[in-house]
């Protein structure tokens, strides 16, 4: 199965409302830029109830679609990108450069409300990770900030900063149960710096 193939079934008109559902939901599961669940949340709020209602399901469908050929764009131009630097001599990327072709580390399209609303669905179903020390104390407390003001102050942007600094570190030097809460982590303040750039 493909995208395209599960994109079909959700079109189908013919099928039942509850395999054209479970057809987007595969969609999810291929590209799921704000995490599984998030994703599938962020489709609610953008489209309406998409579980009942065909019109929403299509809305929340054609949003998916255009957030994924926007990625895709984006994959190919970091491409070309990458083939020109080699032509020039620069065969490893810079490590400020992300590779955008592993997978989107944003919502393409409503980027700061899709990342508002992530952040957000994972306050509210205590998906948040415990504030087991410092930097996961911190960086709860900008996650915070963010969905109380649209911006973040220049010390919170400071804090922003150092964070991801010492949580690409983490990553970069952690195995196994730390690995995995450093991503983690990571991923907050990636959502955080999307939701917060004007």
């Amino acid at each position: 199965m493909s995208f395209a193939v599960d994109a079909r079934k959700v079109r189908n008109a013919a099928l039942p409302h509850g395999r054209r559902v479970s057809g987007l939901h595969s969609c999810v599961q291929r590209y799921h830029p704000l995490g599984f669940l998030a994703t599938l949340s962020f489709l609610e709020h953008q489209a309406g109830p998409y579980r009942s209602d065909a019109p929403a399901l299509l809305r929340a469908l054609d949003c998916l679609t255009e957030s994924r050929e926007l990625w895709k764009a984006v994959v190919t131009d970091y491409a070309t990108a990458r083939r020109e630097a080699k032509s020039r001599g620069q065969r490893t990327p810079s490590p400020h450069d992300p590779n955008p072709s592993h997978a989107p580390d944003q919502w393409y399209g409503a980027s700061r409300q899709a990342a508002h609303h992530a952040l957000s669905f994972r306050q509210t179903r205590g998906l948040l990770p415990e504030p087991s020390d410092d930097v996961a104390a911190d960086v709860l407390t900008l996650v915070a900030a963010t969905l109380a003001h649209p911006a973040l102050s220049a010390d919170e942007r400071a804090m922003l900063a150092d964070l991801t600094a010492e949580l690409r570190r983490r990553i970069r030097t952690s195995r196994g149960a730390p690995l995995t809460r450093a991503t983690e982590l990571h991923r907050l303040t990636s959502l955080i710096t999307v939701a917060t750039t004007p």
